[in-house]
């Protein structure tokens, strides 16, 4: 079988089945062997060999990933490798939310503050999760991405707003208006920003 070397939650995951069947095997092969069976021992030791390189590539990759902050760089253990990876596919969409804000604009030059404004605070978000410590990183990305988060609403507001229930476009109405103010959320919700 083919793994992926992708350092992605999906890639740690497979990571953590072929160790478990690692596992599995040499508990088996020790069993074998305890009832005087003959065992193929290269079979395991090429296994185990496998594995470790997986691990070793995995965890190689995982200390130059720009999305990871310096102490969280060392991930030796399954356990790390699993939450590395879980933390670089959440930022990277935060990041890709934020980007996509950084990009919207008011048609209406009455605006242009208040949207700066916005940019800013998109732009001091963005380097907390490039530059910020791992729990500034953490924190960002709860900030960018949870339901009750402006950001969000605004993300929402101008890629899908067809699909957003009345509850959720009168909440996203309330959230940019208190974040970005009236300015920003008149803009948004009247299609003059996109």
């Amino acid at each position: 079988m083919n793994y992926t070397q992708d350092v992605t939650p999906k890639s740690a995951e497979m990571l953590r089945m072929r160790m478990q069947e690692l596992a599995d095997t040499m508990s088996r092969t020790s069993e074998s062997l305890k009832r005087g069976e003959s065992v193929e021992l290269q079979f395991v030791a090429d296994e185990i060999r496998a594995v470790q390189e997986l691990m070793d590539s995995m965890s190689s990759r995982l200390k130059e990933h720009p999305l990871l902050a310096p102490a969280e760089h060392d991930a030796g253990r399954i356990e790390d490798i699993v939450d590395a990876c879980q933390q670089i596919e959440v930022r990277q969409q935060a990041i890709d939310r934020l980007k996509r804000l950084q990009l919207v604009k008011s048609f209406d030059e009455n605006d242009r503050e208040a949207f700066q404004a916005m940019s800013n605070r998109v732009n001091e978000y963005m380097d907390k999760l490039t530059n910020g410590s791992g729990e500034e990183r953490r924190a960002t990305v709860d900030q960018v991405n949870a339901a009750e988060s402006p950001f969000r609403a605004v993300f929402e507001m101008v890629n899908r707003p067809e699909e957003l229930s009345d509850d959720r476009w009168i909440e996203n109405q309330r959230l940019i208006s208190e974040a970005f103010g009236r300015s920003v959320a008149l803009a948004v919700l009247r299609g003059r920003a996109r």
